[in-house]
């Protein structure tokens, strides 16, 4: 059995970029079309993670695009169509105002091709009793999730240095904050080198099915990560 957590009635919100606007630094390994597929196939696996976790109770996703509707509820978790393209931060902050004030909340990160759920069930139980947990991004800089037992409770800073931000804020306003550092939350796509790794890794492991099928088919639109 599971340890037990501090952090129960887990919500988990899950921002999406555009997906026909995401990953443009990419753009000169693949396509519009590509870059799109790759961006559904890593939220799909995040998803399916998020579902198997014995932690989580429920997620919703927000996203500007209205066609991920489908994608989204094929996986068991709520849609929120966040109107016009507020910026994350903002995105966020409209989620939240819909999350029960007694629920605990979970932001994670789209771009998370080899997060599973024992990454997940793992943070929680690493979390112990903080109020607040960090899992910063592989180069330390970014912020790739966040672990918070009640709705806003610190003003969410992503982008540049947001690990950075999200750290001093957390402790000028004295809470009991974590950093929790798990690699299959940390491990996200934003250059090249990133698709070597992750290359690499589907060629030496055993993974998720969904994401695996996703980037060794040519029919998925990113033929770029099969190996020879």
């Amino acid at each position: 059995m599971m340890k037990q957590t501090f952090f129960t009635n887990i919500h988990a919100i899950v921002p999406v970029n555009v997906p026909n606007g995401s990953k443009t630094r990419l753009s000169h390994r693949l396509n519009a079309n590509q870059r799109t597929s790759l961006t559904i196939a890593m939220l799909t696996n995040v998803l399916s993670a998020l579902r198997r976790s014995r932690s989580i109770s429920s997620v919703t996703v927000v996203c500007a695009e209205r066609e991920m509707h489908a994608v989204v509820e094929g996986y068991g978790a709520t849609f929120l169509w966040e109107g016009r393209r507020r910026g994350l931060n903002r995105a966020l902050d409209f989620t939240m105002k819909k999350v029960p004030s007694d629920s605990s909340v979970l932001i994670i990160h789209a771009d998370l091709p080899i997060l599973t759920s024992d990454d997940v069930d793992n943070l929680i139980r690493r979390a112990g009793d903080c109020s607040i947990a960090l899992i910063p991004s592989k180069d330390g800089t970014g912020t790739n999730a966040i672990l918070m037992r009640s709705p806003r409770m610190i003003r969410l800073a992503f982008g540049t240095n947001s690990f950075h931000k999200h750290y001093v804020l957390a402790r000028k306003m004295r809470l009991a904050l974590r950093v929790v550092r798990i690699h299959g939350i940390a491990f996200d796509i934003d250059d090249e080198n990133d698709l070597d790794e992750l290359a690499k890794y589907y060629d030496n492991v055993q993974t998720q099915r969904d994401m695996k099928r996703a980037i060794r088919s040519e029919s998925a639109g990113i033929p770029i990560l099969v190996r020879s």
